[in-house]
Parts: C-alpha cells; structure tokens; sequence
C-alpha cells in the first residue's frame, strides 16, 4: 500500500510558538545575499542555448513557491508561447533577487523549507549560513519532508555586549528579561542598544558600519529608515543615554539613575522596534517587484 502523500498548507510550517520565538529571530542582510547566491546557480542549472526557456519555468517555480507563502498571485507561464520577450526573463531574474529578501523572518524559513523539499537550494548550504549569522534558526528534515527547527536561546553562543558585535536578537532579548527580573535597569538599557543597533545595521547594509557603534552611523540610519521621526529620536535618546549610564555604558561608581519604569518602557520599545523595522524593510524590498509584466498571466 503506498504511503498517503501529505501537502504542506502556506501558513503551517511553524507552530503558533515557534513563530513566536522566529519573529524575534534577524536574518541579516549579508545572510539573505548569500542564501540568494546559493539559489542562483540552481535556478539556472538547465541553461543551454537551446534550453534557456526551461531555466524559466524552473525560476518561475521558485518565485511561486515564495509567491504561496507570501500570499501573493502565483504568475503563470503561457507554455502554449515559448517565443518569449526578453522582458520576460528580466522580470523572473529580478523576482529571483527578492525571493529571499523581501519576506519577514517567519516567511522566510518557511520558504527555505519549500525550496528544500523541492531540490531547489541544499538543507546543508542553507544551515551552514544561518549558522554562520548566528541565527537560531536551522531546517531539519523528517519522513515528511523538510521542517524548522529553533534553536533553544539557552544553547545559543553567549555574545558580548560590545558595541559594533552583531549578535542574536533572540539571544539579546533573553538576555534583557533576565536584566529585568534581576532588577538590573541599567543592563536592560545596554541591551536594548545593542539590539537597536543590531536591527539598524539590516536597514544601512553597508560593510564601513558593520564593526563600529550605531552612535558613529546614526545619522545614515535616520536617512535609510523609514521609521518616523520621533521614533528614531526615541531610539537615539536610548543609545545616547546607555553611553553615560552608570554601570550601562561605561563603569561608574554612580549610582544608576534608570529607574524601573523607564526599563519596562525600553524594554517594551525595542520588541516593538524589532518587528517594526522588520516589517517595515519588508515593505520596501515589496516596491520593485510593482512593475507590469508584459507576458503571462496572474491568477489569485
């Protein structure tokens, strides 16, 4: 009796909890560009002269299974045609670009997961990144099929607090509750810093910034984001005040003068400011793909 076929339903990849725990999860950048590189040889890996129209439906697949996840229309190839123009396949490499870089995180691994169940990029090149970004994010496999697996925060590699150091959100965010159950306003205050430059360096993407503190780059930050105003003078007030808060910044023998209100609204500022900014570059890296596409047909 042959085994019963499941289908993976957009949407059920993760659990309610693990989503949870990914949306605190930041796949930088650098990370994205190489998980992209490792897809653009297998998209291409039909390519002949006399086949280039093959390596188009093989990249029209993994645009749509990024496509069904994001809930976007799947673009359908008139097979009827192969005399396409080359906007065509100009418009299909540059979706290819933005497959991996324009979901959220959550979108993200569940369509690393699509793309490794389908042979379009391998589970080991895909984890050796992620790994290499310090995520705690990993895909697994099982009998059926390829899963996310999430690292638990507590086996993460402990990072310093040194500024400029890119390190897990997750892991940092853990590290900030323990501050608060430990009474301990002023570290509350260095790692919500040291997260808010973390996510920072996502929106300037630039190698001159990757090793300096977000104070030396900020005002290229405040020109790159798209956060509002008085938001970024909220998060430069922080980062301005963990560099002359006692026991934050530097060592004092003052005593500390964050009080425990302060360090909840920090706190609760820099979830909020996680997903925000994530959201947020997930909206811009949405605004090239609005270009009319000259052949083939959108169904919802």
């Amino acid at each position: 009796m042959a085994a019963k076929k499941t289908t993976k339903v957009p949407g059920a990849i993760l659990s309610a909890r693990q989503k949870e725990k990914v949306e605190l999860e930041v796949v930088s950048s650098q990370a994205r560009l190489r998980l992209t590189r490792l897809l653009r040889p297998r998209a291409g890996r039909h390519q002949t002269e006399e086949s280039p129209m093959i390596d188009l439906i093989h990249i029209n697949r993994i645009v749509n299974l990024a496509n069904a996840v994001l809930g976007r229309p799947i673009y359908t190839l008139e097979l009827s045609d192969w005399d396409y123009e080359p906007a065509e396949y100009a418009w299909h490499n540059g979706e290819l670009e933005l497959v991996l870089r324009r979901p959220e995180t959550a979108e993200l691994v569940e369509i690393l997961v699509d793309l490794v169940d389908a042979g379009c990029i391998l589970i080991e090149d895909v984890n050796a990144v992620l790994e290499a970004d310090r995520s705690g994010i990993r895909i697994s496999t099982s009998d059926g099929g390829a899963a996310v697996e999430v690292i638990d925060v507590a086996k993460l590699p402990e990072a310093s607090l040194a500024p400029g150091e890119h390190v897990n959100v997750r892991k940092l965010v853990e590290r900030m509750d323990r501050a608060m159950q430990d009474r301990d306003w002023s570290l509350v205050l260095h790692t919500s810093a040291s997260i808010f430059e973390t996510v920072a360096k996502q929106v300037v993407s630039e190698p001159t910034i990757q090793n300096k503190s977000l104070g030396g780059w900020f005002s290229l930050y405040r020109k790159r984001s798209t956060l509002a105003a008085p938001l970024l003078d909220t998060i430069e007030a922080i980062f301005k005040r963990r560099n002359i808060e006692p026991l934050a910044g530097h060592g004092s023998a003052s005593d500390p003068s964050i009080t425990e209100e302060e360090a909840v609204q920090v706190r609760e500022l820099t979830i909020a400011f996680v997903r925000l900014e994530r959201t947020l570059l997930t909206a811009s890296a949405n605004r090239p793909a609005q270009v009319k596409k000259t052949r083939g047909t959108t169904k919802n």
